[in-house]
């Protein structure tokens, strides 16, 4: 006697797709990835718990995408030259004629990504006021025995 209830898609919907996964992660969020699939939201999240391949795959496109966000951070932190394309359609006569442009153009260093990456990748730099983080905290923790207090 057959189990009652819905067939399991992974083998049929999942991992044949294995290998593009970490691509697709790239640029789509979990939710995106399993509509694409044909699964539900809560069988993919049953399939990562269920299936140690598609987690290891999984874990593997989000290193790949944390090295990738880092790199774009670094680049933007020191400033970087790219080239912008503009198209532009030109009417004359009852002939349209299009013309593409490009120029080089410099992207300033961002004060952000500096400060974001100094303060997470050398220890001895910060700019935090010790003062002002001592208050925060001291802040935090009389709302913390406000609320608790409150409960009682």
């Amino acid at each position: 006697m057959g189990k009652a209830g819905r067939k399991n898609k992974y083998e049929t919907h999942v991992k044949p797709y294995l290998s593009k996964i970490p691509n697709w992660y790239l640029t789509k969020t979990e939710a995106q990835i399993a509509k694409k699939l044909g699964i539900s939201q809560a069988a993919w999240t049953n399939y990562k718990k269920q299936y140690p391949e598609l987690m290891e795959c999984l874990q593997m496109s989000q290193e790949d995408l944390v090295d990738e966000l880092k790199g774009i951070l670094k680049k933007k932190a020191q400033g970087f030259y790219y080239t912008e394309k503009t198209k532009t359609v030109i009417k004359e006569g009852g002939k349209e004629s299009k013309k593409i442009e490009e120029k080089e153009k410099y992207a300033q260093p961002d004060t952000g990504a500096i400060h974001l990456l100094l303060k997470n990748f050398d220890p001895s730099w910060h700019n935090d006021d010790k003062q002002t983080m001592d208050l925060k905290r001291e802040q935090n923790e009389i709302m913390k025995q406000k609320a608790e207090a409150a409960q009682w």
